[in-house]
């Protein structure tokens, strides 16, 4: 990200003089658009459906829904959230959901542009992240629900479709992110990953062993701790021979 890169700001907050004066707090960092305001569950859930933003200041206590339940129910790909509430024992459940940060009403300015400084020390180092990434080519960046995620190709067993999302496959967990897998397939290695079925791209170093059944199905296990066995589609079967050196 460039340094005067803007960053998109939502204010969920439902009392008139809070939201002001989170309005003028905003406007008075250059770093920062507001981009959008809504001041109860359902218009904050609108406005998120429909566009996506860096960063949002939630007010805890909300009419009908509160502000935890909304973190709960949208996905946080690439989004901070900043909780705002007057009571301080809501505190563990804010860092329980991953919040960037917390802040307890009434806070100044300064308190504010604290929060705004980590966003950003946390977006740097995410950009930071992804140069060297792109540097190297060793390591695959991807955003879960709740973060961004780091793997080196060597950690990725396979990766399965899954409808509009996928899922990361590797020895200790599995990750979800709402990349399709034709577009994690263009960021790998082709010499190292490879299509094996219209819902499979697997790590070619993990492949133990490539069958034929009776029937005309081809499977491949993988050498993993669940000794993996995924099906081949009969387009790509060739293809999967021909990097193997199977002929």
């Amino acid at each position: 990200m460039q340094e005067d890169h803007i960053y998109s700001v939502l204010i969920i907050e439902d009392e008139y003089p809070a939201r002001m004066l989170m309005m003028d707090y905003v406007m008075n960092c250059p770093e920062l658009k507001l981009a959008g305001i809504a001041e109860d569950g359902a218009k904050a859930l609108q406005l998120m459906k429909e566009k996506n933003f860096d960063l949002v200041f939630i007010d805890i206590n909300l009419p009908a829904m509160s502000g935890i339940e909304i973190i709960k129910s949208v996905p946080r790909s690439g989004t901070f959230f900043i909780l705002t509430t007057a009571y301080s024992e809501f505190a563990v459940q804010a860092f329980d959901l991953e919040a960037l940060d917390y802040l307890l009403k009434p806070f100044s300015f300064d308190r504010f542009r604290k929060s705004v400084d980590k966003a950003l020390r946390f977006w740097k180092d995410a950009e930071t992240n992804n140069k060297q990434i792109q540097e190297t080519g060793t390591h695959l960046s991807f955003s879960s629900e709740s973060a961004t995620h780091i793997l080196a190709y060597e950690e990725i067993h396979f990766i399965s479709a899954n409808n509009k999302s996928s899922v990361i496959h590797t020895e200790s967990k599995d990750y979800e992110t709402a990349k399709l897998l034709k577009e994690l397939e263009e960021k790998l290695p082709d010499k190292q990953f490879i299509r094996i079925h219209k819902g499979y791209l697997v790590n070619l170093n993990f492949v133990t062993s490539l069958r034929y059944d009776k029937g005309g199905a081809y499977t491949v296990q993988l050498k993993n701790e669940d000794e993996t066995v995924l099906p081949v589609g009969r387009s790509f079967a060739q293809t999967l021979k021909d990097a193997l050196g199977l002929g």
